[in-house]
């Protein structure tokens, strides 16, 4: 039996702002935000992130109207934002941090990457499947003490703990996939990691891809139906500013930047960056690359920079926090996303906000709502270099490619996909036995 009065969702997730490591804690706030703005009462659960509580702008809220008892778990709630977002903090005892390890360097080496101050830590524990597995069990108890309409995941790490309280209470699923198995793995995949995505697929009322370029992902690898599937875009996080009038001269002072920021994985390609920046570095002696990001592929990287003779072209930043990515992102001159698999791609959309033109790996998803912008295969180094000498030589092509680029991220919006999450939602309880009119 559906509940009378305000939709209510319990949310899950492994990551939410300030604590990410990549775009899926900014998409997760943004649709948890715009589904509160909207009217829905939205519960997210979070591991244990001691941070999220003792973050400015954040305080202790009463969720008594959500738990039939008192509970353990921290409870934030962003001042800014409605009331009918809340974020609950598991004491899961997880360890969702934990320390990279900074590798000796060999004499001659690139410089090690700056670390941010307030991040140094990974997101993802070294036992993460133990700790996905607790989280469920935790997550399983609290939905003994929670009433709520339906569930709505996101990512494999959330899902097993949605299919036990699926199970549990009754409840229908929504799972939401930002990325696959498959994109961050490739023939790597781990098959425990597939085959928890599968069945979450499979038994989920709703499947929400982040692009086509996912949705056909899983239907050609996990069989999904097609129309079980519903595409919900990724928004800017502000709105986008109007198109810019051409001011090449604004744009040719901008530091000569080529930027790469993601993490430092097969992925991202941020070899493919370097092999196309190897290429350029001879035509335009001036230019800097910067490999901003962490990850496994670091030491390799930076071998890999002094091979292809660009030690003194080539900068490595580390991760960098958010006011960091604003301030390279609006002196770039220009952003080159060479993913091998990208199922969507925040920073395009980032990078478009800053003033920067953006040259877009063609295996992404962001490139279904940036048509016009500058796209190239991740394996065509030289088709990527030439795209790049373009954008540094000519200014008014970058200024175009800007404005052009901001004028279609108008179109897109937290509250426009979060209107497609609704509807979805409506459609999921009006199919449930007793629903309210």
């Amino acid at each position: 039996m559906v509940r009378a009065g305000a939709l209510r969702v319990l949310m899950l997730g492994w990551e939410y702002p300030p604590r990410i490591a990549g775009g899926l804690g900014k998409a997760s706030q943004g649709i948890a935000r715009a589904l509160a703005q909207a009217g829905v009462e939205v519960l997210f659960v979070l591991p244990r992130y001691t941070q999220v509580v003792r973050t400015r702008g954040l305080h202790v809220a009463d969720v008594a109207t959500w738990l039939r008892q008192p509970m353990q778990a921290g409870v934030a709630v962003d001042a800014a934002q409605p009331r009918a977002l809340r974020r609950v903090v598991l004491d899961a005892r997880l360890r969702p941090y934990l320390a990279y390890a900074q590798p000796a360097h060999a004499a001659g080496a690139l410089p090690a990457p700056r670390m941010d101050a307030d991040r140094g830590e990974a997101l993802y524990g070294a036992d993460l499947a133990r700790e996905v597995a607790r989280y469920a069990r935790l997550v399983r108890d609290l939905g003994a003490r929670v009433e709520a309409d339906l569930i709505h995941a996101h990512d494999w790490m959330s899902f097993p703990a949605a299919l036990a309280l699926a199970a549990a209470r009754g409840w229908p699923l929504c799972v939401h996939l930002h990325s696959t198995e498959y994109d961050r793995s490739g023939a790597g995949a781990d098959a425990r990691i597939v085959a928890i995505e599968r069945e979450a697929c499979a038994r989920a009322a709703r499947v929400f891809a982040v692009s086509e370029y996912t949705r056909d992902v899983l239907i050609e690898r996990y069989g999904i139906a097609a129309d079980k599937i519903e595409v919900i875009y990724n928004a800017p996080d502000a709105p986008v500013p109007a198109p810019l009038a051409r001011v090449p001269l604004a744009m040719a002072r901008r530091p000569p930047w080529v930027v790469f920021l993601g993490r430092l994985a097969l992925q991202k390609g941020p070899d493919h960056f370097l092999r196309a920046a190897a290429e350029v570095a001879p035509h335009a002696p001036h230019a800097r690359f910067l490999v901003c990001g962490d990850g496994g592929m670091r030491a390799q990287l930076q071998q890999l920079a002094l091979d292809l003779g660009l030690r003194e072209h080539v900068e490595f930043r580390g991760f960098l926090g958010a006011r960091a990515v604003t301030r390279v992102l609006g002196q770039a001159r220009l952003l080159v996303m060479p993913s091998v698999s990208e199922p969507f791609g925040l920073v395009a959309l980032e990078a478009l906000g800053a003033g920067t033109p953006v040259i877009l790996s063609r295996q992404s998803g962001v490139r279904e709502v940036l048509s016009p912008s500058l796209q190239a295969d991740f394996w065509d180094h030289e088709k990527l270099a030439d795209q790049m000498l373009a954008v540094l030589r000519w200014p008014e092509l970058a200024q175009q490619l800007v404005s052009d680029g901001r004028a279609q991220l108008a179109g897109l919006s937290w509250a426009r996909s979060a209107q497609h999450i609704r509807r979805a939602y409506a459609e999921i309880l009006a199919a449930q036995p007793g629903v309210r009119p």
